[in-house]
């Protein structure tokens, strides 16, 4: 039995259960982009004082869902096409170099669990149409390749980048999904399994390249998705106030 003082070290300390929890709020747009968190108004939702809600909001700056201003305050990144193209190229590079080296490090039994884990993927691209459920699929296939090329901080570094990607597609819309279909699922399973096949015969090199062109697909899609979402924004009244977050 592991003991006391053991148990309390392992415990998440305040900062970094606020910190989880405003990163839910904010992934799902429940905190849209923009806003401004305010410490008093967040240490009273969590019934802290302000030094670990000033601690969270290192912890979310670090990832890159705020930016910390000084003298004013703590507001959540707003999505524009340069920081949506900064995101989709570092994911491009980062996917790139775990697939190659899982088609070094992954073992056939894995090899075997990731062909029947493209199954899935294939059968949720063919009957339906939601594109948040494709992305959620994808995203856990893309995760175990990750884990299996026993490549510790590169999986760091893609969580980390595959946070903002999944905070920007809430950008998509039903109008946007109905009006676009499900092309792009469709394009992306044909991509995902030649990269599955690749890392599973070991060819590096055409693993890294399609791992590449897999989230060029997605990332074309977004940038529709984009131009859409900030037509919309730009309709709103001039001089708005953003709402603050608690």
């Amino acid at each position: 039995m592991p003991a006391k003082e053991d148990i309390e070290e392992s415990a998440p300390t305040q900062d970094r259960v606020i910190a989880r929890l405003l990163t839910d709020d904010i992934v799902e747009w429940r905190i849209p982009p923009g806003s401004w968190l305010r410490e008093r108004e967040i240490a009273a939702r969590f019934g802290v004082s302000h030094a670990p809600v000033r601690e969270a909001f290192r912890h979310l700056s670090r990832i890159g869902l705020v930016k910390v201003v000084p003298w004013r305050g703590t507001h959540v990144i707003e999505i524009d096409q340069h920081a949506a193209t900064e995101v989709y190229e570092l994911w491009k590079s980062l996917f790139g170099v775990v697939c190659r080296l899982a088609a070094a490090e992954m073992s056939d039994r894995d090899g075997r669990e990731l062909m029947h884990r493209l199954v899935e993927y294939k059968d949720v691209t063919q009957r339906t149409e939601n594109t948040f459920e494709h992305i959620q699929v994808s995203n856990r296939i893309g995760r175990f390749i990750a884990k299996r090329s026993n490549a510790p901080l590169a999986l760091e570094l893609l969580d980390r980048i595959a946070l903002l990607a999944r905070w920007q597609h809430n950008v998509y819309t039903g109008s946007f999904i109905e009006a676009h279909g499900n092309e792009a699922g469709r394009r992306s399973a044909v991509l995902y399994e030649k990269l599955c096949k690749h890392i599973v015969a070991r060819q590096a090199e055409d693993a890294d390249a399609t791992a590449r062109a897999l989230i060029s697909v997605t990332q074309d899609s977004f940038g529709q998705a984009l131009e859409e979402y900030k037509a919309a924004r730009a309709k709103t009244k001039p001089g708005r106030r953003r709402r603050q977050a608690v």
